[in-house]
């Protein structure tokens, strides 16, 4: 295997060149770091912290492990990427803010433990949007992460960085995670997969908190195949693989009326399933009315900060008065100091909407005979640097606690990704997977073309 092929290689790709030995594991995490330090400073801008001495010690050692014939793992010798919320032993959890670079972890979270145990290399950490409260990739840390596909435009986020290093070649996974469509928007604006399991499928500890109801890690990869895998390292547990017809009904209200290509793009992309069209005039409402992050921000970052003595703030109200942030959190910090907390009543008043409007989900899938509900993860396409992004439907999944999938649905003339979303009940990430695997199969992936064009 070659540096060239190592850019868009999928993880099944690099485990078959491992195997057949036309590849080691150091040469992967060497590929991997040349990546970065070819491009990423200054087109993508999309990693914090780097930690080569310690990848290439790891890859070194999978290397002697399987030259002694030791059981090969499932992530045996793959070089993988960490978002910065994130804990890892020894590094920096700065969560993209300056007032935490000093901030080192004690332990891996679990989800780390689980990449180490299946044999990842893990090479370092990825920028994101600050403490995880937007989607455009602003951080005081590193400034704006690049979209992989045109400059100047938005990544999304906030797992900007770890989606721009699978899309611009660094690593075939990264971890990200996912409070409101922060692990599916930058998929879509980067054309990959991510997923968000079912609420507590994945454990979120050892993660800076933004919302516990809602938080929860994912991974970001250029492959179906690649997201199960993922899925089932992260999850401890095998994906179902399902034969049930997908019945699958278009949100016609998901639709921005203006934006014809992204419009067409995601019905183009589910052609093959004869999907109908149904209709939910209310749901983005309810889904907004149901979003609980504004009550358990503040309240959760003071619990996180409360043993991290390196830290240069206590709370968020200290983060405002430091006026050490990035001008575009001005507003989203500002107000969310001062927002009703989870001792108020209009806390468990929005607990009860998320409860409620699951069933209501549950009950419009009944009536209208579907078992997945498809619309753009964005209604708009990714705003220049900025600019705030508007026209999300990933909220939906995030308040009701149901998986939601991204999927690479092909490219505007502009040349930017467009992805689709494809809404289960919980527990049938199976549904979702099928799906992507179907439409993957069906539309022409055009990562390698990418390369040609830098």
């Amino acid at each position: 295997m070659q540096y060239a092929d190592y850019l868009t290689a999928s993880i099944n790709d690099l485990q078959q060149a491992l195997a057949q030995r036309t590849v080691s594991a150091r040469q992967l995490t060497a590929f991997a770091l040349q990546r970065i330090a070819d491009v990423d400073q200054p087109r993508y801008n999309a990693i914090t912290w780097l930690f080569a001495d310690e990848a290439l010690a790891a890859a070194d050692a999978s290397d002697t492990r399987r030259q002694r014939g030791e059981r090969v793992r499932r992530l045996e010798g793959i070089p993988v990427l960490i978002k910065d919320n994130i804990d890892v032993k020894g590094w920096p959890t700065s969560a993209g803010s300056v007032l935490l670079r000093e901030v080192i972890a004690g332990e891996d979270a679990p989800l780390v433990t689980r990449l180490r145990d299946a044999g990842a290399i893990l090479i370092g950490k990825t920028a994101m949007h600050e403490l995880a409260a937007g989607i455009t990739g602003a951080s005081s840390l590193s400034g704006f992460t690049h979209n992989a596909w045109v400059a100047g435009r938005s990544p999304g986020g906030s797992s900007s960085g770890s989606a721009v290093a699978v899309a611009a070649g660094y690593v075939p996974l990264a971890m990200g995670s996912d409070t409101a469509g922060s692990v599916r928007i930058p998929a879509a604006f980067n054309h990959l997969f991510g997923l968000r399991m079912t609420r507590g499928g994945i454990s979120t500890q050892g993660i800076v908190p933004l919302s516990p109801t809602q938080d929860i890690p994912g991974p970001l990869v250029r492959s179906a195949a690649d997201l199960r895998l993922a899925l089932e390292i992260l999850s401890e547990q095998p994906l179902a693989v399902s034969d049930e017809p997908l019945r699958i009904g278009i949100w016609q209200q998901g639709f921005a009326q203006d934006e014809d290509e992204i419009n067409q793009a995601v019905r183009a992309a589910l052609a093959d399933f004869a999907p109908r069209e149904v209709s939910y005039p209310q749901l983005a409402t309810l889904a907004a009315e149901a979003n609980i992050i504004g009550y358990e921000f503040a309240a959760a970052l003071a619990a996180w900060l409360a043993d991290k003595p390196q830290a240069r703030c206590r709370t968020l109200t200290d983060v405002v008065a430091s006026r050490r942030y990035h001008p575009q959190l001005e507003t989203v910090f500002t107000s969310r100091a001062q927002h009703a907390g989870t001792d108020s009543e209009d806390y468990r008043v929005v607990q009860q909407r998320q409860h409620d409007l699951y069933q209501q989900l549950a009950q419009f899938f009944a009536a209208h005979q579907i078992n997945l509900l498809a619309y753009p993860v964005v209604r708009h396409p990714p705003v220049k640097h900025g600019e705030m992004q508007e026209g999300s439907n990933a909220l939906v999944s995030a308040v009701t606690g149901a998986p939601a999938i991204s999927i690479p649905a092909g490219f505007s003339q502009e040349g930017l990704p467009i992805g689709l979303e494809l809404l289960a009940l919980r527990g049938r990430e199976d549904l979702l997977l099928s799906a992507a695997e179907r439409v993957e199969s069906a539309l022409t992936l055009a990562l390698s073309h990418k390369w040609e064009r830098e």
